[in-house]
């Protein structure tokens, strides 16, 4: 009876909130807005506040540029901006490349075996990058890679063959690891285009390859653009390759300068300086998101859908096939299978070792077998808060907001939209530091520094963005008048929200939730910038295990993580299937 009354009670105050009248959903929209401007603003006012510091979080003193005088003044700051700008650059350049052509492939042509390469793109967003690019520096480290191994007993040669040491190989590595996305955000501009165009083209002699040029790109280069731009903006921001890659060869970019200023190998943490540093990669995220929306809003004047006689149809690829197929193994290979199995063969040996008889005969499970000794189980209970809280509040506020910006009519709504997206704009690293010198700063009030529950806020406010743009999109789908059916039977407006929004916005939500888990389950970052002993996770401990140079256990650890995301995509894929919702779910 107790918690039927707390139900009740809970409801009233909703009720009164949400009352019909336009002053109880003002008053709510405006909690819910004053709310998001906190925990969305609190971190990028800390960056601004350390860069105006010096000392210790928490000493105070006056405010002063004396940190952005030494950065700015000091000429290698120039060449890390450089470094960053070349490596965004280089980044984008290798995505389109892959991205593309995949996309045509794949929602225009009848390449077989779409589906399995739907879920293999879908796998290749859940592997965490850092794993990805431990496997390619086995492959290709000058000192232990296989491959300049192979090439030293075979060419007898004295020097590597190929290095990833370098910015084309950052490049090229971060470039890989974000195609699926890319894939995913174009996909929708090359299902939707009209066949009559290629169509036209076709029958004027044009071949598909200049077709493809002429017509298939231009028609969505305002798409191209923008994904372009958030490529740019996220690449800016990224940490994971420059960390493992950049730092042993000291090519520095924005992030890992912002980490080692805040977390230093040896002396102590410069907060205001990596505050300095973070200030222009605040300011490029926010004029990047400003672009990035412009040119979304701009795409739509681009729309090529025909009402009356529409019907997208697939290029037959004919002699076309196999080459098309053969590009598209490359591509998984890079992604997927290739990182796979060096983990795979790496992890069943007790050093790293090229393949032969004698590394046969020393295949063991002993690196599987001994994960709990080195790690413990704290990690994996944290993850698993992490995969289970994260979503839920993510969600939470996600549905909330997109349930004022679309249901609703209060004036302010576009603003709280805006607000809900602004996260994007903001570097997952710098939301990390911003979280952890708030919690430094003021521990008596913001207790959380050290414990799971800051990763928890800091993974919450990263993917509000996200959970909004997929609520939105499912809230939309909802047709007004089953809202104001209930209300003419008397149904207030909470018990309408619960009962028949809710509902109908579930499959949607409960998805979008899911990929949160695992976004949050692969996260390292943020994760590593608020490290401590009591909120270590699977990914920081692979992490040290790196760092110590424990390859073996390295592998197995990350062995077992693409496993579980296989296992959580190939779930997802069956069960949604059997709901009719296979095209959402991939």
């Amino acid at each position: 009876m107790q918690p039927m009354a707390a139900q009740g009670r809970t409801m009233g105050v909703l009720d009164r909130l949400l009352r019909n009248g336009p002053d109880g959903s003002t008053i709510f929209a405006g909690g819910l807005l004053i709310f998001l401007a906190v925990i969305v603003g609190a971190p990028a006012a800390m960056v601004a506040l350390m860069s105006l510091r010096t000392g210790f979080p928490g000493e105070g003193g006056a405010l002063t540029l004396v940190n952005f005088i030494r950065v700015y003044t000091d000429l290698s700051t120039y060449n890390v901006l450089l470094n960053t700008l070349l490596f965004a650059t280089g980044t984008v350049v290798v995505t389109l490349i892959f991205t593309v052509p995949l996309v045509w492939l794949l929602m225009r042509t009848d390449l077989p075996f779409k589906r399995t390469t739907y879920v293999l793109l879908t796998l290749g967003i859940l592997i965490p990058v850092f794993l990805r690019t431990i496997a390619w520096i086995l492959l290709l480290s000058p000192r232990i890679g296989l491959v300049n191994q192979w090439a030293s007993q075979i060419f007898g040669l004295d020097h590597p063959l190929v290095s990833l040491y370098n910015l084309p190989g950052m490049a090229f590595i971060q470039g890989v690891s974000f195609v699926p996305g890319a894939f995913f955000m174009l996909a929708a501009a090359y299902r939707t285009m009209d066949p009559a165009l290629e169509e036209a083209a076709y029958t004027a002699g044009v071949s598909k390859l200049r077709t493809f040029f002429w017509i298939n790109i231009p028609i969505t280069l305002p798409a191209i653009a923008a994904v372009m731009v958030y490529l740019f903006m996220t690449a800016i921001a990224v940490f994971e390759v420059p960390a493992i890659i950049g730092l042993p060869a000291r090519i520095l970019v924005l992030s890992s300068l912002i980490y080692t200023s805040t977390n230093p190998p040896t002396g102590l943490p410069e907060y205001g300086v990596a505050g300095a540093y973070g200030g222009v990669m605040l300011l490029a995220g926010l004029v990047l998101a400003y672009f990035y929306v412009r040119l979304v809003r701009q795409g739509k004047k681009y729309t090529v859908i025909t009402g009356r006689g529409y019907r997208p149809r697939e290029i037959a690829l004919g002699r076309w096939k196999w080459p098309a197929m053969a590009f598209v193994m490359l591509y998984l290979s890079m992604e997927v299978f290739i990182p796979f199995l060096v983990l795979l063969w790496t992890s069943l040996l007790p050093y790293l070792q090229l393949p032969s008889a004698a590394a046969l005969s020393s295949i063991s499970l002993k690196n599987y077998r001994t994960i709990p000794d080195y790690t413990g189980a704290l990690p994996f209970i944290n993850t698993a808060i992490l995969m289970v809280a994260v979503p839920f509040c993510a969600m939470l506020l996600s549905v909330l907001v997109s349930w004022v910006v679309i249901r609703s009519q209060v004036s302010f709504r576009g603003i709280l939209d805006t607000v809900a997206f602004l996260p994007h704009a903001m570097p997952s690293i710098l939301l990390a530091v911003g979280l952890g010198y708030l919690g430094l700063a003021y521990r008596n009030i913001f207790p959380f520094y050290g414990t799971i529950v800051i990763i928890i806020i800091a993974h919450t406010i990263n993917w509000i963005a996200y959970g909004t743009r997929t609520t939105n999109s499912v809230m939309i789908q909802v047709h007004r008048e089953l809202e104001e059916a209930g209300k003419v039977a008397g149904v207030s407006a909470p018990r309408v929200f619960l009962r028949i929004v809710l509902p109908l916005v579930a499959a949607g939500v409960f998805n979008s939730g899911i990929w949160i888990s695992m976004l949050s389950y692969r996260e390292v970052t943020m994760a590593l910038t608020l490290y401590s002993r009591k909120n270590t996770v699977i990914s920081t401990v692979v992490w040290q295990f790196w760092g110590s140079g424990w390859v073996p256990e390295v592998s197995a650890l990350g062995v077992i993580l693409v496993i579980f995301a296989a296992i959580v995509v190939g779930a997802l894929r069956i069960g949604f299937s059997r709901i009719g919702e296979v095209g959402s779910s991939v």
